[in-house]
């Protein structure tokens, strides 16, 4: 079916929406381009703050990587957590760095592939937009190449005689923080649910997609932005993430953008199915997922590392239990550094993009449903 713009919409109307989009397209791919030339790629970031990771001697090791309290498990509060040496307490804190980036790769390899699918409506329509997201596909895939050398380093110094059992390894990661609860699953997926989405939801696929986009991406831009000022962190941790949130910062923007304007330049119909709608929502948003994600993830860090094993499995636990439950509150809200910027962009987010009415109450009334998810648009009015 062939894809043009909405002929229905005063054409001044389309018009301009199509002429702001081309004008935003390419401005944006130039900005990528000199930001690249000027820094290098975040790979090439990643492979000098890492390059001799498995030295004792690296001062990498001898910092935090993260402000302290960005651990939502209120572990400093524990006994077990009090008794730690120094180098416990710094390997929690480069554990907490890799967790927060596993779960940012997790949802920039879902990016990758959906990207191109949520915009192959636009491949006739304005190929800009499209290349667009080709661009920021290709930095998605940088972004995932350094965060993961840098987990690898994470888990090859503390998981000393686990780092070649693959299965263990793939089982840090193995439960999603969202799409299907395994990884490998995802992976399979991927392809075919852009595929379905485009079938199914015609132009509210690349709103609700792009609206989505927005919100995750805003989520952690406050924590992200707290691990790029911070001073305690080595240098080249800083310019990792510095790096990283200015291109999340024009990819938010683009998703604003395109989430807004999607619906008034596609002519494509939509299947408005409420079922369906609500089925995308949860896929991204998975009922407890995030507290099960991250409490998978330290579970077998707890119980495996080599530098927690001197902790009886008692000790252990009973922390463990301790962690869960405060976990379970902390996410029921944001985190102070969330939320300023995630309930302003998130507000503005919803409110502007080009979804019905009907179909913006449905969005915010399924996220509020969620007890861990309802915070995100606490401050949305409509």
């Amino acid at each position: 079916m062939k894809r043009r713009y909405n002929i229905t919409m005063p054409s001044s109307s389309v018009q301009k929406a199509l002429a702001e989009l081309d004008r935003y397209a390419k401005m944006n791919v130039r900005h990528s381009k000199d930001q690249y030339a000027k820094h290098g790629t975040l790979h090439s970031v990643a492979q000098r703050a890492f390059h001799s990771a498995s030295s004792d001697a690296n001062d990498l090791w001898r910092k935090p990587w993260v402000p302290w309290d960005f651990d939502i498990g209120d572990s400093y509060s524990h006994p077990v957590y009090q008794s730690f040496s120094e180098e416990q307490q710094l390997a929690w804190n480069h554990l907490e760095w890799a967790y927060n980036y596993e779960v940012v790769a997790a949802g920039e390899r879902q990016i990758i592939v959906l990207n191109n699918h949520a915009v192959r409506q636009y491949k006739e329509v304005l190929p800009s937009v499209v290349e667009l997201e080709t661009r920021e596909s290709f930095e998605e895939v940088d972004h995932v190449d350094a965060f993961q050398m840098g987990i690898q380093a994470v888990y090859d110094r503390y998981l000393p005689n686990r780092k070649r059992e693959k299965s263990f390894l793939s089982s840090m990661s193995s439960m999603s923080p969202s799409g299907f609860r395994h990884q490998q699953f995802n992976k399979i997926t991927r392809h075919l649910t852009g595929v379905m989405a485009n079938r199914l939801l015609g132009k509210n696929f690349p709103t609700l997609f792009f609206l989505i986009r927005t919100i995750k991406t805003v989520s952690f831009k406050g924590m992200e932005n707290s691990i790029a000022k911070f001073d305690e962190a080595p240098k080249e941790l800083q310019q990792l993430s510095h790096l990283h949130r200015l291109d999340e910062s024009r990819h938010q923007a683009t998703a604003l953008k395109l989430s807004k304007l999607s619906n008034e330049v596609l002519e494509q119909s939509s299947w408005e199915s409420k079922r369906l709608f609500k089925l995308a929502i949860h896929s991204a948003w998975p009922n407890n997922r995030l507290l099960e994600s991250r409490m998978g993830f330290w579970k077998r860090v707890l119980f495996n590392s080599e530098i927690f094993a001197d902790i009886s499995i008692e000790h252990k636990q009973s922390f463990f239990t301790h962690i869960c439950r405060s976990a379970g509150q902390s996410l029921r809200s944001l985190h102070p550094r969330q939320i300023q910027i995630t309930q302003q962009v998130t507000k503005r987010a919803v409110t502007e993009s080009g979804l019905s009415p009907e179909f913006k109450q449905l969005f915010v009334d399924v996220l509020r449903k969620d007890p861990i998810h309802s915070s995100l648009v606490e401050a949305v009015v409509l």
